[in-house]
């Protein structure tokens, strides 16, 4: 096989291992953030390698392929992954309660994501928000999300800094 056609299935085994990948939003905390985002497995998530997986992630919820996110999908993506988190809540007047107000935050999420209001989330608006919350996991600005963040997250709790994330 030639390097051109190698690195071709390589990317396409990439992006399919990717694609069998549950979705994750961002997690608040900087050291689950990396667990669920560290595709290569290397205990850190690069810049290019959130991107990355937020174009994939952005791909399988694209569901028509418009390359837009219409609010049906959006929604219908997250009551997926909701509705198997809280399944496992016995009490069903709690599951309901649950779903309904974790339904109407991913709405008021969508308003916000479609940033130029035209009714649907492009690529580059479902990046920006992604990558609002990587820049908030780099404390140190490397351009990469590792350890030493969770260290200055740590050292910033201790000393009574609180935030929007944490370690």
């Amino acid at each position: 096989m030639n390097t051109a056609a190698a690195m071709k299935h390589s990317l396409l085994a990439t992006l399919l291992t990717l694609a069998a990948l549950p979705a994750v939003a961002a997690s608040h905390s900087s050291t689950t953030f990396m667990t669920e985002q560290d595709i290569n497995g290397d205990g850190k998530v690069s810049l290019a390698e959130f991107k990355l997986g937020r174009q994939v992630e952005f791909v399988r919820i694209d569901f028509n392929a418009d390359g837009q996110l219409s609010e049906a999908e959006y929604l219908g993506e997250f009551e997926g992954r909701l509705m198997a988190r809280i399944s496992k809540t016995a009490d069903p007047e709690k599951r309901k309660e649950e779903l309904q107000r974790q339904m109407r935050q991913a709405k008021v999420r969508f308003g916000v994501l479609d940033a130029d209001k035209n009714g649907s989330i492009s690529l580059e608006e479902f990046q920006a928000t992604g990558l609002r919350m990587f820049k908030l996991h780099d404390r140190n600005e490397d351009s990469t999300v590792d350890e030493a963040d969770v260290k200055i997250a740590e050292d910033e709790r201790k000393a009574g800094k609180t935030g929007f994330v944490s370690p």
